[in-house]
């Protein structure tokens, strides 16, 4: 049997300013009335670096 290759998932911090503008946008996005879940994904994207490689 061979082994397969798989993904590896790297997630890290941007610097200050961009976490805080994630929070900030999720904040207004929620008094506006969007989803919970929606703003929350969009704030992980803007705050959160990922990088994808395969192993």
């Amino acid at each position: 049997m061979m082994s397969r290759r798989g993904l590896r998932i790297d997630l890290t911090l941007h610097p200050l300013p961009f976490p805080l503008i994630g929070l900030g946008g999720a904040w207004l996005s929620v008094r506006a009335g969007t989803d919970v879940a929606v703003a929350t994904l969009v704030a992980l994207l803007v705050s959160v670096r990922m990088r994808i490689s395969r192993i």
